[in-house]
């Protein structure tokens, strides 16, 4: 029993300093929460095979004392983008489609309506944003999509391809070498992976993402179908407010390939350690010269990712911009590790806790 007992006080002195530290963390993603009155924020660093820190605080609706938890879902926005591209690697590795395909390879049907800026542009081209399709990235664009037909959302995501080839160009990109995400640029995109897999992008993420990585995913805002889940806020005149299930401001379907998955924390380290186990090179869903490619192989904006240097390490990123909610994912290659950060808060400061956070957790963890 003493010799127990001996054990105990031993392993309770090892863990102590660690979890006073996860505590101190908890406290720091609070304090960034309370500055920017954001409601609920929720963080991990991870590396291919561990959990180096994680953390969630604050609440799901503003203004109740309804506790945020560790299930509790997110919409990660843009960072859609990353799991779309992921997809995209399987059916190349799967000889389905290839990175340089071009849209007229898949549609060959389309060459007499297609404008010539759009005739060559490849699949790379489009989950890269080299393209000159417009934007379709704001409320006010959502609701100008035609009402497209279709018995599918295959078959109407591949008529939305259609006219938006049909479209006047957006230059801004080309013109000002600034990467601007196309929402539209994914949709084609995801059209390409719907054609050559015979399956529409909902079954595809299910197909190559939830069954193989034990993950969740689920599509639109996360309280339409999910209790358990971090509610979307926003300001709309002056007045920040969450937004009920039956909220006025609904995704178009059309478009949730680049921006309207929604996982809880847990999902979201599953599918960032398969990002770092395949850069590493060891046992993935996808090959170590992919994940390369999809991160770091097109300089600035890879495909669904920022990347550049970090304090002297190579990096990618990518902050998950939605109307209710904000997020960042990073990679560090050389250290073998990732970031997360979510918060539910759309607006401005809802972004500067995430980046707060994220330069938080960088200056502690990539020194280590």
């Amino acid at each position: 029993m003493k010799s127990l007992l001996n054990k105990l006080v031993i392993l309770f002195t090892i863990l102590t300093p660690s979890i006073t530290e996860a505590q101190n963390y908890v406290q720091i993603a609070d304090s960034v929460r309370f500055s920017r009155s954001v409601p609920a924020m929720a963080y991990a660093v991870i590396t291919s095979d561990s959990i180096i820190e994680v953390g969630f605080c604050g609440f799901r609706k503003f203004r109740t004392r309804d506790s945020l938890r560790m299930q509790d879902r997110f919409d990660i926005g843009t960072n859609t983008a990353a799991l779309t591209s992921y997809i995209a690697a399987r059916l190349v590795e799967s000889g389905k489609i290839d990175w340089t395909t071009k849209l007229l390879d898949v549609f060959p049907e389309f060459k007499s309506r297609c404008l010539p800026v759009y005739r060559n542009i490849s699949l790379s081209d489009l989950l890269s944003n080299q393209t000159r399709l417009p934007l379709y990235a704001t409320l006010d664009d959502w609701y100008k999509i035609p009402d497209f037909t279709g018995n599918t959302m295959s078959a109407r995501r591949k008529n939305f391809t259609l006219f938006m080839i049909e479209q006047k160009p957006y230059m801004e990109n080309v013109v000002s070498r600034k990467i601007e995400f196309s929402m539209a640029g994914y949709v084609v995109a995801t059209s390409m992976l719907e054609k050559v897999a015979h399956k529409k992008w909902e079954n595809l993420v299910n197909d190559y993402i939830n069954d193989p990585l034990k993950m969740n995913c689920k599509f639109g805002w996360p309280n339409l179908t999910d209790t358990a889940a971090a509610i979307g806020h926003w300001s709309q005149g002056n007045y920040f407010h969450s937004e009920d299930a039956n909220t006025w401001v609904k995704p178009n379907a059309l478009l949730y390939p680049a921006h309207d998955i929604n996982m809880d924390l847990s999902d979201y380290i599953r599918f960032m350690q398969e990002m770092l186990r395949a850069l590493k090179g060891e046992k993935a869903h996808i090959s170590q010269s992919n994940a390369a490619y999809i991160l770091y192989g097109i300089p600035d904006y890879s495909l669904g990712w920022n990347n550049g240097s970090l304090n002297d390490y190579t990096y990618a990123f990518h902050e998950g911009i939605s109307l209710l909610y904000n997020c960042r994912a990073e990679v560090i290659k050389e250290k073998n590790t990732a970031i997360i950060v979510l918060c539910n808060s759309g607006d401005r400061d809802g972004r500067g806790a995430v980046v707060n956070l994220v330069r938080i957790l960088e200056a502690k963890f990539l020194d280590r």
